[in-house]
């Protein structure tokens, strides 16, 4: 895929715990789909076959970065900090928490509300919902760096497709190296602008993922429901019989 999408990947491929694959060209995640040119629209068109754009961002992050408008593409805003009714943080926040361990606290807490907070279980209810909606087609799922909120959303559909925890980190963990380039650059950026060292740490951290914040999600989960099928259930609308759908829709033997 082109580089203007930055953290692209087909999650298509992986198997699952027994033996099924998730088929190709289905479900796909990323950075936020900016100034994307025509060859590249193509591509996510007629290669991947997608019919469905989902953008958790906020308003503010929309409205600073604007997804390119795809032809016959349903773009939908599904804002889960929003329904979660987060503060909006900027990426100059990050850097004026100081210190690594701060911004360590306030992804472990995000990582926690995407699974406990109210709001977030409704995103996700109606996120899953358009999941399973989109049978013939490719969804794209993305935030702005397609690392925490999108991270998330990669997690739980694997999980829920069976597939085990080795495979779900793996891809969780993708996303450090297809970000360093834009995440080197956007320190640069920072450094630029007089922020000091102690602060482009900070910043750095925010921009990648670290294992401990799925482990805290996962751990949640295991926590409070036992099991990622029984959080679904419960918190997600979605019982055995749309477990049994999406099985069905997103697995190949």
């Amino acid at each position: 895929m082109n580089r203007q999408i930055t953290n692209f990947r087909d999650l298509g491929g992986i198997k699952n715990k027994e033996g099924k694959t998730v088929k190709q060209k289905k479900l796909l995640r990323s950075g936020h789909l900016v100034n994307l040119d025509k060859e590249t629209q193509s591509v996510l068109v007629e290669t991947f076959n997608l019919t469905r754009i989902i953008d958790f961002r906020r308003g503010f992050e929309i409205s600073e970065s604007p997804d390119t408008p795809i032809e016959e593409v349903e773009y939908i805003n599904l804002d889960l900090l929003g329904k979660m009714n987060a503060k909006n943080s900027s990426l100059a926040d990050f850097a004026k928490l100081k210190s690594v361990e701060a911004v360590d606290k306030h992804m472990l807490g995000v990582y926690e509300d995407l699974i406990l907070n109210p709001g977030a279980q409704e995103g996700f209810t109606e996120f899953m919902d358009y999941i399973l909606a989109n049978k013939d087609g490719a969804t794209i799922f993305h935030c702005f760096a397609g690392k925490d909120r999108t991270g998330y959303a990669s997690a739980l559909l694997l999980s829920l497709l069976d597939v085990d925890k080795e495979a779900i980190y793996k891809d969780f963990l993708i996303t450090n190296t297809e970000r360093k380039s834009a995440n080197d650059s956007l320190v640069q950026q920072f450094r630029e602008q007089g922020f000091n060292e102690e602060q482009l740490e900070s910043l750095a951290t925010a921009l990648y993922v670290k294992e401990d914040y799925l482990d805290h999600a996962l751990n949640l989960i295991e926590k409070n429901f036992g099991t990622t099928e029984q959080y679904a259930a419960q918190c997600l609308n979605f019982d055995q019989q749309k477990l049994a759908e999406l099985r069905s829709i997103y697995l190949a033997n």
